[in-house]
């Protein structure tokens, strides 16, 4: 006799607020929750929470969530359009895009590696996929920093997390569908490769319900609804993502690190930002004070007198003594050297590195796309990504720009606060050290050069005040003072006279005028718009499947359609649709689709005089359903054996009228009764749990759907035809897991 099992109840638990969605991870014992505020938690199975996620604004909710196929990172789509990958470990956000549109489902896939031959005595390899193996070779020559101890501990972890994306091994896919008829194909959940229109398709408005791809990826199932409510299955032929996985893999791969480089580096300059706002804040604020009092030029009029001739003018000597002070003096010299040291190693040790990676990245891009026997199919454009080099070299010269000016600077600024310093000690009538007091003709033009930059670096306003020109680098608009370059053997005077190398793609060039910031926006814009070719050539090797187009049936367009799906053995993929139409008794319409065109089979399972609530694959060999007792109100789980319908073949495309098959008292299905009315159900046969959500959305109850027969006391046998409220019967227990 075969073994037995029954379902247990393990725990239940109220909740405050209505919960909408829940999701179990096929690899852990966790279950995501969303609730009505935008909110998602994550429980573990003795409901204990991981912990809770907030929306990115007020008033978003969520529409949807799906776990990548590895259980570490969770999607979250938002009412807003927004998709947030999510990991699971400490709740980092990995990942945000905006797809501007109301996304209705998802879901998360993975190529199935086929295992090894039996006689295959190559260990070379100990990894079952190598992808990234002679393409990516960035490691070997520079490795891609960690950020400075001046950043806070959040960006630093920030940083750290994003590697997380570029971990992965095998090819896996984030298909998005949308009310609007839209399907978004992710590689990674983040290389958008593919956006499919089902409407321009079926020539008719649609929104898209469900999605699901075999497991060799060579096929989309994407279940649509029309404005008329007629429910279809439209397949995709997807066969780009078996034939040519290693090249797609590679590309996307390419375009994750390079998404992260770039966001390595913004948040840099951020912390450059920050770092000289801090520093520089206060004294600015003063000195701009000052600046207003005197017209136009007379800052360094005041300051040049007082340099050459000792004469200090009213205005001058009232922001000397009370403004600025000995004490703040003091003060603003540490803080301002320190600043420049801070300065000074983000861009060493992050925007140089950092910049060097995003060239080396490229260049390995551009040769990727040379190797046309292999990357044809994928279209990099040579000319792109040659301007994105340039770019991003433009961006490196401007950094090292910058640390001249720093370098500079320095010496200037220690001149003059050495000089002012033994003013305010004059002005104050105190002694004035020897080595203060002592100036070389040297430093007579460290601090004229550095008195120059005080009109001239002025506000929007003309009443402002920057302290020096570094400011205006980390702004977003083009420099107010250019450094000049009077150099006649410089290698832009070089470039000048010689147009034919000046012109070539190989010499990277500076870009005058432009600020360190919107050189950045530039290079970020220039790598972004490489990956705008592949995704418009790869969406040609996608193509609708004509004569696998199936009609399933009208829905009630009142009632929110259920669909489930799930991939059998082989390449089969079946759906499961709860008809809920009032009209017509409640039933389960499952179609199976094969690995040939005509291999469609399909049957309708009538659960009247009880009401489908809600179902969900247990495995690909298990069927969860959601029964309403209509006396009662009560709930009844049931678990059904999909081999035991009598799924009948289909012949042609039209809509599914297969009627039901008999019942079979031989294989009498698991049935629980949950004892209160419910609304949804979520069940993982891999972790073999299961939660049901009552009817207000506030309680929760946790099931194991495997237990021994001796773990629960209420059990009794019934019948589908029944029409009393069930109790807890067995079946034979199930060996097929979820895929």
């Amino acid at each position: 006799m075969s073994a037995f099992h029954t379902i247990k109840q393990l725990e239940e638990r109220n909740v405050p607020n209505e919960i909408n969605f829940m999701v179990w991870s096929d690899k852990m014992d966790l279950v995501a929750f969303s609730n009505i505020k935008g909110e998602v938690a994550l429980h573990r199975l003795t409901w204990s929470r991981a912990w809770s996620l907030s929306p990115p604004k007020d008033g978003l909710t969520v529409n949807c969530m799906g776990w990548r196929p590895d259980g570490k990172v969770l999607a979250i789509a938002y009412s807003c359009g927004r998709i947030q990958l999510v990991g699971v470990e400490n709740k980092k956000i990995l990942n945000i895009q905006d797809i501007k549109a109301n996304i209705t489902c998802l879901t998360w896939v993975q190529e199935k590696l086929e295992p090894p031959p039996k006689d295959n005595f190559n260990f070379k390899d100990g990894k079952p996929n190598n992808y990234m193996k002679h393409i990516d070779m960035s490691r070997l020559y520079l490795r891609d920093p960690t950020l400075s101890s001046v950043l806070n501990s959040s960006q630093s972890e920030d940083q750290k997390e994003a590697y997380f994306l570029q971990e992965q091994t095998e090819l896996n896919l984030l298909l998005i569908g949308t009310k609007e008829g839209m399907v978004h194909v992710r590689i990674f959940g983040c290389f958008t490769c593919c956006i499919l229109d089902m409407c321009e398709y079926l020539g008719i408005s649609c929104s898209v319900e469900a999605l699901r791809v075999s497991e060799d990826l060579r096929r989309i199932y994407v279940v649509t609804k029309d404005e008329n409510s007629l429910v279809q299955i439209v397949t995709v032929n997807s066969s780009i993502f078996k034939t040519h996985a290693k090249e797609l893999f590679a590309v996307a791969m390419k375009y994750v690190k390079l998404m992260d480089l770039i966001t390595y580096l913004r948040n840099t300059i951020a912390s450059i930002t920050e770092t000289w706002e801090s520093f520089l804040l206060e004294i600015d604020h003063k000195l701009s004070k000052y600046a207003k009092k005197v017209p136009e030029g007379g800052i360094t009029a005041d300051f040049l007198d007082l340099l050459i001739f000792g004469i200090c003018a009213s205005e001058l000597q009232e922001f000397l003594m009370h403004d600025l002070t000995k004490k703040g003096l003091e003060k603003f010299g540490q803080t301002i050297e320190m600043s420049y040291t801070n300065i000074q190693k983000l861009l060493l040790k992050n925007i140089n590195k950092y910049g060097q990676n995003v060239t080396f990245q490229l260049a390995e891009l551009r040769g990727m796309g040379r190797f046309d026997c292999k990357y044809e199919i994928v279209g990099l454009s040579d000319e792109k990504i040659a301007q994105a080099i340039q770019s991003c070299g433009a961006f490196l010269i401007k950094a090292a720009e910058i640390q001249q000016i720093i370098n500079n600077s320095v010496i200037n600024y220690k001149a003059f606060f050495r000089w002012l310093y033994g003013a305010i000690l004059t002005l104050m009538d105190e002694n004035v050290p020897g080595e203060i007091h002592r100036m070389t003709q040297q430093d007579v033009a460290y601090i004229t050069e550095f008195l120059q930059n005080f009109d001239r670096v002025g506000g929007k306003d003309g009443g402002g005040f920057v302290m020096e020109q570094l400011g205006q680098y980390l702004a977003d608009e083009p420099l107010s003072a250019e450094p000049t370059n009077e150099d006649p053997d410089s290698w832009e005077a070089f470039l000048e006279e010689n147009a034919c190398l000046e012109s070539h793609s190989a010499i990277l060039k500076r870009a005058a005028g432009t600020s360190l910031v919107q050189q950045f926006k530039n290079v970020a814009l220039k790598v972004a718009s490489i990956f705008t070719t592949p995704r418009t050539r790869l969406q040609g090797y996608f193509r609708m499947m004509e004569r696998e187009t199936l009609d399933i049936y009208q829905c009630d367009p009142t009632v929110t359609l259920r669909v489930t799906s799930v991939n059998a053995s082989g390449d089969e993929v079946i759906f499961a649709f709860a008809d809920q139409s009032p009209h017509e008794e409640s039933c389960v319409l499952l179609v199976q689709f094969g690995r040939c065109t005509d291999g469609v089979s399909g049957v309708r399972v009538n659960f009247s005089p009880r009401r489908v609530i809600d179902l969900q694959f247990y495995s690909s060999a298990i069927l969860s359903v959601l029964l309403e007792d209509v006396s009662s109100s009560t709930a009844l789980l049931l678990q059904m054996t999909v081999a035991t319908c009598g799924l009948k073949n289909l012949k042609g495309v039209g809509p599914l009228t297969v009627s039901a098959p008999s019942a079979n008292q031989d294989d009498v299905p698991v049935a629980k009764d949950i004892k209160m009315p419910a609304a949804a159900l979520g069940v993982s046969g891999s972790r073999r749990v299961g939660a049901i959500l009552a009817d207000n959305r506030r309680k929760v109850k946790l099931f194991e759907m495997e237990a021994d027969e001796e773990d629960d006391e209420d059990v009794s046998g019934v019948l589908m035809t029944d029409t009393s409220l069930p109790k807890d019967v067995d079946m034979p227990k199930e060996t097929t897991s979820a895929d």
